[in-house]
């Protein structure tokens, strides 16, 4: 899936050291060319930016 079609609510997943990590889509804010993401996991809360094509796994 694309960054730009990403909503609010989508799971996300992420593998780090073997292990399957989940997180939630908090928010999304097209800034520019850009989309600056939130997102929610066990850890806590983080924002990151991508561009609009950048592809992410969904679940």
């Amino acid at each position: 899936m694309k960054i730009q079609e990403l909503k609010q609510g989508d799971l996300i997943t992420q593998h780090i050291d073997n292990l399957v990590v989940s997180f939630e889509v908090l928010s999304i804010q097209q800034i520019g060319r850009r989309f600056q993401i939130t997102f929610s996991s066990a850890s806590g809360i983080a924002t990151a930016s991508y561009q609009a094509d950048a592809l992410i796994t969904t679940i």
